[in-house]
């Protein structure tokens, strides 16, 4: 099973680094060294806008394709 939605992310203009955090402690971290960090997603570009609480306002929304797939079971 697989679940696909459009969803929007915040992104340095140069697209090198990425929105990331949880309960509102939020950062930009390099999108090479994501790995497990969880990204902050947000279902509007209206909310991705009002999110975005860097003073910085060296940044982007970006619509992206979100993607949910179920593993195989692997016991």
């Amino acid at each position: 099973m697989q679940i696909r939605r459009k969803r929007f992310v915040i992104m340095r203009k140069k697209r090198t680094e990425i929105w990331c955090g949880l309960a509102k402690n939020f950062y930009f971290k390099d999108i090479n060294e994501v790995g497990d960090t969880a990204i902050k997603t947000y279902r509007t570009e209206k909310q991705a806008l009002a999110g975005c609480s860097s003073w910085d306002r060296d940044f982007e929304v970006v619509p992206v394709i979100e993607s949910i797939e179920v593993l195989a079971d692997e016991t």
